[in-house]
């Protein structure tokens, strides 16, 4: 009897100590962002939401957290509708998503990809590829840029001869997907502006071609240096 009574405490405490724990897990698990930061209900570990879990604030998030963030899969919903399923990093969308936008009247827009630090890059996992060069093509420099004629998304060429920069050079455009609005001098540069990605286009300049790909929707430099 004495026997059966002890096992019942012991039941007990470890009835306790589990109800504490998921206690501590609930109200006092800290969600480091603040728009989900209101309730949380999930794993916990050293204070901070860890593991699974749904956090709810203005916005609400089900899914993976690590460290307070949501990190690995999950899914987010923002107070106007729209909803993001796919990947996180350290509280940022990262890697393949998808992303539902509540138009005007109920429609949606649907927009699938890769997201790096919480900016979409495109349909592609990689901004920009190299996708053919002739041997005579010394380097190739690309680099995300700012537009300052704020007329869209461009693409600004320049092209050098070992080096030295070539001005006014003339050189054949072939769009073989996405599309081109117009092309004209800036400086030393030709403007390329962009009216759809992703896009590929071959560039042929004294006999030597690039095949280039763009999927993320920005303005580029594109530097081409030929052994000429």
């Amino acid at each position: 009897m004495k026997l059966n009574t002890h096992k019942n405490q012991i039941l007990i405490f470890t009835f306790s100590i589990l109800f504490a724990i998921h206690g501590y897990t609930q109200d006092n698990c800290k969600v480091q962002l603040e728009a989900i930061a209101g309730s949380y209900e999930g794993g916990c570990k050293k204070g901070l939401a860890d593991g699974q879990g749904t956090a709810k604030g203005v916005d609400t998030y089900i899914g993976e957290f690590k460290k307070g963030l949501p990190h690995g899969t999950g899914t987010y919903t923002w107070s106007n509708g729209d909803v993001y399923v796919g990947e996180f990093k350290k509280g940022l969308k990262e890697g393949p998503g998808d992303i539902t936008i509540v138009l005007a009247e109920g429609q949606k827009k649907e927009q699938k990809g890769y997201w790096a630090n919480d900016k979409y890059i495109g349909e592609s996992q990689h901004p920009y590829e190299i996708l053919n060069r002739s041997p005579e093509i010394l380097s190739i420099r690309i680099s995300e840029t700012e537009n300052p004629a704020n007329d869209g998304n461009a693409i600004f060429i320049e092209i050098l001869h070992k080096g030295r920069v070539q001005q006014s050079a003339r050189f054949g455009l072939t769009v073989n997907a996405g599309s081109v609005q117009t092309q004209f001098p800036v400086g030393n540069k030709t403007k390329v502006l962009v009216a759809k990605f992703p896009l590929v286009f071959s560039l042929s300049y004294m006999g030597e071609t690039l095949e280039l790909q763009f999927s993320q929707e920005t303005s580029w430099n594109l530097s081409i240096d030929y052994n000429k």
